[in-house]
C-alpha cells in the first residue's frame, strides 16, 4: 500500500483501476523545411483555425467559468502576436510545427514572468501549442480515452479542453501532479461533480510503477492510495455508497429558503454564466443566482454587445427567478480575459494592472450601456436584481459605483471583495455598499501572493488557510455592523464543510457551482447555526489549513455520516 497526499479540489471518493494520461509531446525537429514559406504559413493558419474552431465547439458543451476558459483558449489559438512570432520563424526556413512550438515557448515564458493570472495562461498556451503541432504533424492529440470500464484518471496536469468531455461515472476521480485547489482543472471537476485531488507530488511515477492496477481516492482530505488494503477498500466502498444514497435524496427547499436545524435561514444561490445554466440552477433548487457572470456576452466578439442584445439576454436569465434574488456582476475584463474591442495597453504585470472595475471605468460607455441594460431587463423580468462590480480596491471606488448604478434606477448595489486592501478597508466599504460578495479564489491568491495554478504553491491556495478565514470573518463582522449583507461566491462556497464554516464566520449567503449545490444544501440543513459557529471559531484558532479543516470538522460530525 502506497499513500500519497495531495490537495482536495472536489470532494468525494473513488476506488478502481486507473489510467495515466500521456505525458508531454516531443519537440518538433529544427531541420529546415522542404516547403516554401508560403506553404508553411498556410498550414499554420489552417491548423490554428481548426483548433480554435474545435475549442469553440467544445465550449458549447459546457457552462459557466469552464465555458469562459474554453472561449479564451480558442482566442489564444488565433492570437495575432503568437502567430506573427511563428511566421517570423517560418520565414527563416523552419517548419510550421517547429515555429509554433518556439513561438509558444517565448509567450509562455513571458506569461510566467508576469505572474498572477497570466501564469494560468502559460499552461493554456502550451496546450494550444501541442494541439496545433499535432494537427500539423498529422498525429492524434492524446485525449482522455473512452474505456469499457470506469477508471480514475491520473495526469501531470489537464488543460480546460482535456476536461471538456469528462463523463461522471466513466471517470471515477481525477488526480493530477500539478495545479491547485482553484485551478482550471479543479473548477471544472467541481462543475462536473467528479472527485478530484490536485498537487499530488509523484503521483504519475507512482502510478507507472504500481503493479496492482488499483487506486483508492479520498478526495475529502486529498489522500491517494495505490494497492489499497482490504480495510481501506471497505472504507472507501462504504463512503461511496453513503454518497450515492445521499445524492439520491435531494434536500427539500422550503418556500422561504434553506434553514439550519435551529431555524436560521441560509440562502444558497448558484453561480451561472449562460442561459442554459439558469434552468439548471432552478432544477437544482437554488434560492436564486449569487453570481451571474457577464463575460460570455463579450468573449469571442470583435465588437461589444449592443444595449438591445444585453437587455434581451439579461431578461431571459432574470425571469426564471421572478420574485427571487439575482446578483449580476458587471464586466470583469483584463488580465486573463482580453476583449478584442478594448485596447489594453502593454503592462509589465497585467495581473496587477488594469482589470475588472479598473477596465470598465476607463471604458465608461461599456459600463453605462451594461447598467442601462440591467435596469431595463430588471423592470421587464420581475426578479430582485442586485448589481456588483468586480475588483474594487478602495471605498471611494465602491461609493462611485453604487451612486452610478443607482442613477440608472438599480436599487441594490454592491461590490466584490477580492483584494487585501478591500478586506482592510471593509468597514468603510460596507458602510457605502448595500452588500458585498467575497471572491475567495482571487482573495486567496492575492493574500498569499501565490499563483493558483502552481502545484508548488497549492498549499497557499487551500481555501482553509487561516489567513483567508480571518479575512472573511473581518469582512462579515464589518458587514454586520453596517447592515450590509455579506455573501461568498468563490469556490470555497462549493465545499460543503467549508460552506458551513463560512456561515459560522458570519457570512449571510452562499453561492456555489450548480453541481455542488445539493451537497452544500445537505450540509447546511443537517447542522445547527451553533455548530457552524463553533466550527468556525475552531478553524480560526488553527495555524494552518490542515488543522483548520480538522478542528472544524470536529464540530461537524453529521457531515461524516452523509459522506461529506
Amino acid at each position: 500500500m502506497n499513500t500519497l497526499q495531495g490537495v482536495s479540489a472536489s470532494t468525494g471518493a473513488a476506488l478502481g483501476p486507473f489510467h495515466v494520461m500521456a505525458t508531454a509531446l516531443p519537440k518538433p525537429s529544427s531541420i529546415k523545411t522542404a516547403l516554401t514559406s508560403q506553404q508553411e504559413r498556410e498550414n499554420l493558419t489552417r491548423a490554428a483555425k481548426a483548433i480554435a474552431d474545435e475549442l469553440r465547439d467544445r465550449s458549447l458543451r459546457t457552462s459557466g467559468e469552464a465555458q469562459e476558459i474554453l472561449l479564451a483558449s480558442s482566442e489564444i489559438a488565433q492570437d495575432s502576436a503568437l502567430l506573427s512570432e511563428a511566421e517570423a520563424l517560418i520565414d527563416k526556413g523552419h517548419s510550421a510545427a517547429y515555429a509554433i512550438w518556439e513561438a509558444a515557448e517565448v509567450f509562455s515564458a513571458l506569461l510566467t514572468q508576469s505572474g498572477g493570472y497570466l501564469v494560468e495562461r502559460a499552461s493554456d498556451v502550451a496546450n494550444i501549442r501541442d494541439r496545433i503541432t499535432c494537427v500539423l504533424s498529422s498525429v492524434g492529440y492524446p485525449e482522455i480515452p473512452h474505456l469499457d470500464h470506469p477508471f480514475v484518471l491520473i495526469a501531470r496536469d489537464l488543460s480546460p479542453a482535456d476536461t471538456t468531455d469528462l463523463q461522471p461515472g466513466q471517470v471515477l476521480a481525477i488526480v493530477t501532479e500539478e495545479g491547485g485547489p482553484t485551478s482550471h482543472t479543479a473548477i471544472i471537476a467541481r462543475t462536473l461533480g467528479i472527485p478530484a485531488v490536485v498537487a499530488c507530488k509523484g503521483v504519475v511515477a507512482a502510478a507507472k510503477s504500481d503493479l496492482s492496477g488499483k487506486v483508492g481516492v479520498d478526495a475529502r482530505g486529498g489522500a491517494v492510495t495505490f494497492d489499497p488494503s482490504a480495510e481501506l477498500e471497505n472504507e472507501l466502498a462504504a463512503l461511496t455508497a453513503t454518497i450515492e444514497i445521499r445524492r439520491a435524496h435531494k434536500p427539500k427547499r422550503p418556500s422561504d429558503g434553506y434553514t439550519t436545524t435551529d431555524g436560521i435561514t441560509v440562502p444558497i444561490y448558484a453561480n451561472v454564466g449562460r442561459l442554459d445554466d439558469v434552468q439548471a440552477a432552478v432544477n437544482a433548487g437554488a434560492d436564486g443566482i449569487g453570481l451571474l457572470r457577464t463575460e460570455l456576452l463579450y468573449l469571442d466578439r470583435q465588437t461589444p454587445p449592443t444595449l438591445e442584445e444585453q437587455c434581451d439576454i439579461y431578461r431571459k436569465m432574470f425571469t426564471p427567478f421572478k420574485g427571487r434574488k439575482v446578483i449580476i456582476r458587471t464586466l470583469d475584463a483584463g488580465a486573463d480575459k482580453p476583449m478584442a474591442f478594448i485596447n489594453f495597453a502593454h503592462e509589465p504585470n497585467p495581473a496587477l494592472g488594469v482589470r475588472g472595475y479598473r477596465t470598465i471605468v476607463i471604458n465608461e460607455q461599456l459600463l453605462n450601456t451594461q447598467l442601462k441594460a440591467i435596469a431595463d431587463a430588471t423592470s421587464a423580468s420581475g426578479a430582485d436584481v442586485w448589481v456588483m462590480a468586480p475588483m474594487i480596491t478602495l471605498p471611494e471606488e465602491a461609493q462611485k459605483f453604487v451612486a452610478l448604478a443607482k442613477s440608472y434606477g438599480i436599487k441594490t448595489v454592491g461590490v466584490m471583495v477580492e483584494v487585501p486592501s478591500a478586506v482592510l478597508l471593509a468597514d468603510d466599504i460596507t458602510r457605502v455598499s448595500n452588500f458585498v460578495s467575497i471572491g475567495t479564489n482571487d482573495l486567496g491568491q492575492y493574500l498569499h501572493a501565490a499563483d493558483r495554478e502552481s502545484a508548488q504553491l497549492a498549499m497557499f491556495n487551500d481555501p482553509w488557510q487561516p489567513a483567508l478565514l480571518h479575512a472573511i470573518h473581518r469582512v462579515a463582522t464589518s458587514g454586520s455592523a453596517h447592515n450590509c449583507s455579506v455573501g461568498v461566491c468563490g469556490e470555497a462556497a462549493s465545499d460543503p464543510a467549508l460552506a458551513a464554516v463560512l456561515i459560522g464566520l458570519g457570512v449571510t449567503s452562499l453561492s456555489c457551482n450548480i453541481s455542488t449545490l445539493e451537497d452544500v444544501a445537505q450540509a447546511i440543513t443537517s447542522l445547527s447555526h451553533l455548530e457552524m459557529r463553533e466550527a468556525a471559531n475552531a478553524a480560526l484558532r488553527a495555524g494552518n489549513a490542515k488543522d483548520a479543516k480538522t478542528f472544524a470538522r470536529g464540530h461537524l460530525h453529521k457531515l461524516s455520516t452523509l459522506g461529506l
